[in-house]
């Protein structure tokens, strides 16, 4: 059945699924998947053409994109679905979840500053002006006329939810958009008349998402479906759901990226979200660009930004963006620590209050488990991030910049004497860059040396 799903040949695929649905007894739940994806395809093919994304029809995600230089169009969109498919039947015996419909390995590109506005809304889709009208789809006058408010008894499918999902990407809404108009109709028919191709998809996909083993990968064209349907709360109930049952990374993506079109001002509950995507994918620099972005809005903490953007560090080697944004983490804290200390006056021999700037390293890199878990990163970044050979490589590639803010971050755990921050000083002295000399020079002034100071704890202990 997925053969034939994969050929485009739907009817074939329709007859098997006829087959399974006369078996006697309960069928598996990967068979289930196969019959919901059958009836998914069988109704996207009996929607408006204006709605497909047809082989001919290709949009640039450049601009603002997590996959830079990619064109997308209708096999892409079908393929993201199978391969979801077809990793979850490769690892169906271990039960582990397939992530590929959501485009992992995401990048950004540009500046990460702390300065700066970042845009980091992702796949906008391109929305083409033509309307073509499929005789016999829409509405015409005298029967819109009959139905009164199309939006008014829809299960809350308000202007405010329909904007919304006009905005998803492709990988959420799979439709074709153009005008305005023709997609609030199609909406409404959808919402209140769907054909049974898509009652049965959307049964055989949750049935197959029940069972016991879960078909994990009927979440993503289910979701598809329901919101397609304009069933947004059904479609973040069942979200909620799977993010707590399952181990993927998947279920916590999609219900990131809805609730940053419907529920954006619930900042608790996305940075939440964030966090769990990259506990569990490290590498998705996209994600860390929002908390980026929120951190810049007041929204999250410079503790909780410095140790994940630590976590990605720890999955990945990044540019220079990143190291930049996390040496102004270390730089901000180092200065709120020396703050806190100097307001508090130590008073002399002589009676007299005075104030001493102090370079006390915060608490975060030495108590509980915090600290324990910034001593082991601090061995292992050694090699990791610091070796001769790492620093050799960059300067021998001449991105001044990598090495720079590498150095800043790693004077703050190794102290302004080690030899990586040292080497890439003298190397930007020889190539007279005094910017990022001033920069170096000002974290090197600020640095705390977490790591001397952990191998001096331990030799005082013995």
């Amino acid at each position: 059945m997925l053969f034939c799903l994969l050929q485009g040949n739907a009817e074939d695929a329709y007859q098997l699924a006829l087959c399974l649905g006369q078996e006697k007894g309960d069928i598996g739940p990967m068979s289930k998947m196969m019959m919901g994806l059958t009836f998914y395809e069988l109704w996207y093919s009996s929607i408006p053409k204006e709605f497909q994304w047809r082989n001919s029809d290709q949009f640039d995600l450049q601009e603002n994109s997590d996959m830079e230089g990619t064109s997308f169009n209708n096999e892409t969109v079908q393929s993201e679905r199978y391969n979801s498919v077809e990793s979850h039947m490769a690892d169906s015996q271990s039960q582990r979840d397939s992530d590929a419909s959501v485009m992992n390995d995401k990048k950004i590109s540009g500046d990460v500053v702390f300065n700066e506005d970042m845009e980091v809304d992702a796949n906008k889709r391109e929305k083409p002006h033509q309307n073509f009208q499929p005789e016999g789809f829409y509405l015409n006058s005298e029967e819109h006329k009959g139905f009164g408010d199309p939006f008014s008894n829809n299960g809350g499918l308000t202007q405010d939810i329909l904007y919304g999902l006009g905005e998803l990407d492709l990988w959420l809404l799979p439709l074709r958009l153009s005008d305005d108009h023709s997609f609030e109709e199609f909406m409404y028919l959808q919402g209140n008349q769907p054909n049974d191709y898509y009652k049965n998809a959307v049964k055989y996909l949750q049935l197959a998402l029940d069972s016991e083993p879960s078909a994990s990968a009927a979440l993503l064209p289910l979701i598809q479906l329901l919101l397609i349907g304009g069933q947004v709360d059904e479609a973040l109930n069942m979200l909620e759901k799977q993010c707590c049952n399952s181990a993927s990374v998947l279920p916590i993506r999609v219900r990131a990226a809805l609730l940053e079109r419907f529920d954006r001002n619930n900042s608790l509950l996305l940075l939440s979200c964030f966090e769990d995507i990259l506990k569990k994918d490290p590498t998705c620099s996209d994600t860390l660009a929002k908390l980026i972005k929120m951190h810049q809005n007041g929204d999250y903490s410079l503790v909780s930004l410095l140790e994940m953007i630590a976590l990605h560090l720890d999955a990945t080697d990044a540019e220079y963006n990143t190291w930049k944004v996390f040496s102004s983490c270390f730089l901000r804290l180092s200065s709120y620590e020396e703050d806190c200390m100097s307001s508090c006056p130590i008073q002399n021999e002589d009676g007299h209050k005075q104030h001493f700037p102090l370079n006390k390293t915060p608490k975060i890199f030495t108590d509980g488990i915090s600290g324990k878990s910034w001593r082991l990163r601090c061995r292992w970044w050694l090699t990791k991030h610091f070796s001769n050979s790492k620093l050799e490589s960059e300067i021998n590639t001449g991105d001044l910049q990598l090495l720079t803010y590498k150095a800043a971050c790693a004077s703050y755990m190794y102290g302004r004497e080690f030899s990586y921050v040292a080497k890439a000083y003298s190397h930007l002295e020889k190539e007279d860059d005094k910017e990022l000399l001033l920069f170096l020079d000002e974290h090197r002034g600020n640095s705390f040396g977490i790591y001397q100071k952990f191998q001096k704890k331990f030799t005082h202990i013995i």
